[in-house]
This record gives C-alpha cells, structure tokens and sequence, in this order.
C-alpha cells in the first residue's frame, strides 16, 4: 500500500511538471505570436506604404514623360521656325 501511495504521488509529481512545463510554453507561444502578430501588422503597413509612393511615382513619371514630350516638341517647333 505505502508503495502504491509512493507510485501515486511520483506520478502526481510528473503530471504537475507536466502541466508547468506546457504552461510555460503556452504562455511563451502566446507572447511569440503576439510579436509576430505586431510585425505581420508593421509589415503590412510598410508593404501598403511601399505600393503607395510606387504607383505615386509612376504617376509622376507619366506627367514627366508627358511634359518632356510637349518640351521636346515646342524644341522642335522652335528649331524649324
């Protein structure tokens, strides 16, 4: 009996080891997540921000390449004239 009491409490002790031990990773995965979570967001907000001035620039550059279009034709007009 006093040996199945000792078998029992060894294994009561491995169970709240256990269970220590799979708190302390949940709750360490839980605060991971939480840091990736923020970066995935900080990430997303660098890859819109990026998109942004792209598709600004390429606005840009259009106009650009529209107003060097209408430089370069009054250049010509003037040099024939």
């Amino acid at each position: 009996m006093a040996l199945q009491i000792r078998i029992f409490s060894k294994g009561f002790g491995a169970l709240l080891a256990l269970k220590w031990l799979f708190t302390c990773v949940h709750s360490i995965m839980s605060l991971q997540i939480g840091f990736v979570s923020k970066g995935f967001g900080a990430l997303l907000a660098l890859k819109w921000f990026f998109t942004s001035v792209r598709s600004i620039m390429i606005f840009q550059m259009a106009i650009l390449s529209k107003g060097l279009g209408a430089l370069l034709a009054l250049k010509w007009l003037f040099t024939c004239v």
